[in-house]
């Protein structure tokens, strides 16, 4: 099949990365697959596919293809409008309009949304949100990661180090991802007597607001996506503080690939996740996270325990799964 991705920027994010992922796995399976982009001049993730900047979506740019995959709502519309391909599908990786960053272009959102081709869902939380508003036909697609890429240099290691070091990853800027409930979490143990030290990744700069809540010990900025598994290997803990309206983000499957356990919240997005594979609190709840955080730096037991269970976990989330239903969902005939 002749596939083609519309995305509008390679900018450095988790979302980006499945979809590079997701062309990648169907190119090596035989497929010729593109990358449209309005903007490709990112270099944190090198892109195995061929990748076509174009100023903007329309029936002039888009190339003539079997299926188009519209990647976030901007460029839904323009690519059904292109009429470049018979099959056009929307891939969703979370619902935007109740992010507080695009409140502003509700009207965009919904008309992404009522366009009548099927969706694809990164999570199945999203199917009841969605399929009450929106026509279509709607398909949960798995996540995945490649966990090999991940796996740690010291599988046998059964206790933190000491002093042991917790991770967050994500903007501060970005509400829905909850990074002050984990600073305070992170402030809430070293008040209970506790050394840790703080180890943030995320694509922004540290501002002054995270600062003056709780600066980092090792902050890095921008990390090229090879450069992750050993930042997760530097890790003892991952603390992963979403809120509901998030999708099914990556850092939890990462750092359970690498042996670090994590403490996440209990949000429907994460239901995939085994239930002994990791520690889950309430959504903003700061002092339950740094309580299962302490009870998993306290007990070298239930440390190693969530360790072994969160790499074995972790294996079962393979691109293979996922191509399987592409190539599943796209051979579809049409009514």
């Amino acid at each position: 099949m002749r596939i083609a991705y519309v995305v509008e920027s390679l900018e450095l994010s988790g979302g980006v990365k499945v979809i590079v992922e997701h062309a990648e796995g169907l190119r090596a399976r035989g497929h010729d697959v593109t990358l449209v982009t309005r903007d490709a001049r990112h270099d944190w993730l090198p892109v195995g596919v061929p990748v076509l900047e174009v100023p903007a979506f329309d029936r002039t740019t888009l190339p003539e293809a079997d299926v188009h995959v519209a990647t976030w709502f901007p460029t839904v519309a323009p690519t059904v409008r292109a009429r470049r391909a018979p099959k056009v599908f929307h891939f969703c990786q979370g619902y935007e309009a109740p992010h507080p960053h695009t409140l502003h272009r509700l009207d965009e959102i919904d008309e992404a949304y009522r366009q009548r081709v099927p969706k694809l869902l990164v999570s199945a939380h999203l199917e009841p949100i969605l399929a009450d508003r929106y026509p279509g036909t709607y398909h949960v697609l798995p996540q995945a990661i490649p966990a090999p890429d991940y796996a740690p240099p010291d599988p046998r290691r059964a206790a933190p180090r000491r002093p042991p070091a917790v991770g967050v990853v994500g903007p501060f800027e970005a509400p829905l991802k909850g990074i002050a409930v984990a600073l305070r979490a992170v402030a809430r143990l070293r008040e209970g007597g506790r050394e840790v030290r703080l180890h943030r990744a995320s694509a922004l700069p540290e501002g002054e607001a995270e600062r003056t809540l709780l600066a980092a010990d090792v902050y890095s900025h921008a990390l090229a996506s090879a450069a992750m598994p050993a930042w997760y290997h530097g890790l003892d803990l991952l603390l992963h503080p979403s809120f509901d309206a998030e999708g099914f983000p990556l850092p939890p499957l990462e750092a359970m690939a690498a042996g670090v356990p994590v403490v996440l919240t209990d949000i429907p997005s994460f239901a995939p996740l085994p239930h002994d594979s990791v520690s889950r609190v309430p959504a903003g709840d700061s002092s339950g996270m740094a309580r299962e955080a302490a009870r998993l730096l306290d007990e070298p037991g239930l440390w190693a325990s969530r360790r072994a269970k969160g790499i074995e976990a972790a294996q079962g989330f393979s691109l293979d799964r996922v191509l399987d239903r592409l190539e599943e969902i796209f051979g579809q005939k049409t009514s």
